[in-house]
C-alpha cells in the first residue's frame, strides 16, 4: 500500500477488514496501521463479532479422554492435544466445529499431547502438560498457548514437592488489559528474553505443613525467568472452596476459601487477594451473616467469579435457581448483596462447570447425562445446549476462551514494538 496514503483513506479500509484475527494481523503490519488500529475511536465504531456486546464467548476448551473398555474397568485417560468446543450456535472466528489445540500454534514436539487445559484469558491459553516419564507427578511445566500469534510460550520447570497430595489447587492467568493504568502499567514493562507477550501465571496449593502456598511467575524482565514463592500462613485459615480459577476484577485476582476468623475462630468465608501490579497478598473476610440464611448450608455450587468487572458470588440452589451477589460500597465499607435471582429455564438439573467473566455467561452440566453441556446466560436465565460435547470429556478441565475485542487490541497493542 502508498505510505503516502491519507489515514482516513486506511482506516477506512481497516474497518472493513471481515474478522477480528485479521484485523490483529493488519496492526502489526507497521507502526502506522498499529497506531490507526489501536486508536479507541476506532475500536468503539468497529462493529465487532458479537450484536450486543463487545466481549465474545468463542467456546471452551478441555481435556479429551480415553476410555479402555478391554480393562477389566474403564480406565479414563487423556488422549491428544485438549479439544476446542465452539459456543452456541456451534460457530466462531475461530473456525466451525470441534478443533485441537495443537492446530492454533505450532507444536512441532507434540508437547500438547495430553496437556491439560489450566486457565484461558485474553488470547492466552495455560496448560500444564503431561509429565516425562522419569519424572515425578510434583514436577509441573506449564505453557502458556497465544493462539492469536500462534507461539507456545514454555514456562520454568516448577518443583512443587513442598505441597501436599492434592498438588496445586487453583490458578490464575493474568493479561496486559489486568494491570491499572500506573507506573507499572503494561506500556512500562519489559518482556523477557523468549517471550512475545505480557503475562503472569498464579498457582496456589496447601503444603505438607499445612501452610498455603503461592506461586508466581511474570513474563517481563523484572520477573527473572523464575518462580517465586510465598508462603500465606499468616492470611488462610481454611479450604479453597468453589471454583480453582482465580476471579480477576480492578487488578486483584481473588479465591475463595472457607474458614474461621482469625480473632474469634467463628466460621466465615473470605478471599485471598493478589495485587496484578505488585504482587501484593491480603485476605478480605465474608462474614456469613452478610448471606441469606438459607444459602449458608448449601455450598455445593456456591462460586467466587467475575462479573460485568466486578467480584460476584454465584449459588445454584438444589431448585435450578441462581442467586448472585454482588460487591457494593455501602457506608464506607465493602459489602455483599443479592443484585440477581434468576431460574433457570430447563428441566435439566445442573452443576457448575466454568464461568465466562466477560460474556456473562455459565457452563453448566447435566446431573445425569454427562454428554450434554449447556452454556447458561447470567442475564435472562437460558440455557444453551452445547453441540459437539461429548461424555469423553473431562468436564473438571473445561475452560472458557472468550474475548473482549477493545480492550484485547488495546492492552496487545501497547507492548507490541
Amino acid at each position: 500500500m502508498d505510505p503516502q496514503l491519507p489515514d482516513d483513506v486506511i482506516t477506512d479500509i481497516l474497518e472493513r477488514v471481515p474478522d477480528s484475527i485479521s484485523l490483529f494481523r493488519c496492526s502489526v503490519v507497521c507502526k502506522q496501521w498499529r497506531r490507526l488500529v489501536d486508536d479507541p475511536v476506532f475500536l468503539r465504531r468497529r462493529r465487532w463479532p458479537e450484536s450486543t456486546s463487545q466481549s465474545s464467548l468463542l467456546g471452551f476448551f478441555v481435556q479429551r479422554h480415553r476410555t479402555n473398555f478391554s480393562a477389566q474397568s474403564n480406565i479414563n485417560s487423556p488422549n491428544l492435544s485438549p479439544a476446542f468446543v465452539p459456543a452456541p450456535p456451534g460457530d466462531s472466528v475461530l473456525g466451525p466445529g470441534r478443533r485441537l489445540l495443537s492446530s492454533f500454534v505450532r507444536d512441532d514436539a507434540r508437547i500438547l499431547d495430553k496437556a491439560k487445559p489450566l486457565a484461558a484469558r485474553g488470547g492466552l491459553v495455560l496448560v500444564r502438560v503431561a509429565p516425562r516419564s522419569s519424572e515425578k507427578n510434583n514436577i509441573l511445566r506449564l505453557s502458556v498457548c497465544n493462539l492469536l500469534t500462534g507461539k507456545l510460550e514454555r514456562l520454568p520447570t516448577l518443583d512443587a514437592s513442598l505441597l501436599d497430595g492434592n498438588g496445586v489447587r487453583g490458578y490464575g492467568l493474568i493479561v496486559a488489559s489486568d494491570y491499572n493504568d500506573d507506573d507499572d502499567a503494561p506500556q512500562h514493562q519489559r518482556l523477557a528474553h523468549g517471550y512475545s507477550t505480557l503475562f503472569q501465571v498464579l498457582l496456589i496449593g496447601f503444603g505438607q505443613d499445612g501452610h498455603l502456598y503461592l506461586f508466581r511467575f511474570s513474563s517481563a524482565v523484572a520477573g527473572s525467568r523464575r518462580w517465586c514463592t510465598y508462603d500465606c500462613k499468616r492470611l488462610t485459615r481454611g479450604e479453597l472452596y468453589g471454583c480453582s480459577n482465580a476471579a480477576i476484577a480492578n487488578g486483584t485476582a481473588r479465591w475463595l476459601f472457607r474458614g474461621n476468623t482469625p480473632t474469634t475462630s467463628s466460621s466465615c468465608f473470605y478471599t485471598l487477594d493478589v495485587s496484578v501490579n505488585t504482587g501484593h497478598i491480603s485476605a478480605t473476610i465474608i462474614p456469613l451473616e452478610q448471606l441469606p440464611h438459607g444459602i449458608r448450608h448449601d455450598w455445593a455450587n456456591f462460586w467466587l467469579c467475575t462479573v460485568d468487572a466486578k467480584p460476584t458470588l454465584l449459588c445454584l440452589l438444589w431448585n435450578q435457581q441462581l442467586r448472585i451477589w454482588s460487591q457494593v460500597c455501602q457506608d464506607g465499607a465493602l459489602a455483599w448483596h443479592l443484585t440477581r435471582f434468576i431460574h433457570l429455564d430447563t428441566a435439566e438439573w445442573f452443576s457448575l462447570a466454568c464461568v465466562g467473566e466477560n460474556s456473562g455467561t455459565v457452563l453448566a452440566l447435566s446431573c445425569f447425562e454427562t454428554r450434554y453441556a449447556y452454556v447458561v446466560d447470567l442475564q435472562s436465565g437460558s440455557a444453551t445446549k452445547m453441540q459437539g460435547w461429548t461424555s469423553s470429556f473431562n468436564d473438571r478441565t473445561a475452560v472458557p476462551f472468550e474475548i473482549n475485542w477493545p480492550m484485547f487490541f488495546m492492552s496487545r497493542l501497547g507492548v507490541q514494538i
